[in-house]
């Protein structure tokens, strides 16, 4: 665990206070959701699906290493990259 100085007070916290994980991941993957649903993934001799699954995994994985890098200073309230 790291502790990190806000740029905006001074204060020192921990990194535990990064911005909401859960409501990021489902924003992600719902828009990976809804483009991979626009497009066909070929499957060889087994035919082709539609992209939504592999879309909803990726955009949902890709939002949340995101929000992983914000973080919110429980003194002041500023959000930064760390």
């Amino acid at each position: 665990m790291a502790v990190i100085r806000c740029k905006g007070c001074t204060q020192e916290f921990n990194s535990e206070h990064h911005l909401v994980d859960a409501g990021a991941l489902a924003a992600g993957a719902l828009v990976g959701a809804w483009m991979g649903s626009e497009i066909g993934l070929a499957g060889g001799p087994w035919g082709a699906m539609a992209g939504t699954v592999p879309g909803a995994v990726v955009g949902g994985l890709l939002a949340y290493l995101g929000i992983r890098q914000l973080v919110k200073c429980p003194h002041c309230d500023k959000v930064f990259f760390v």
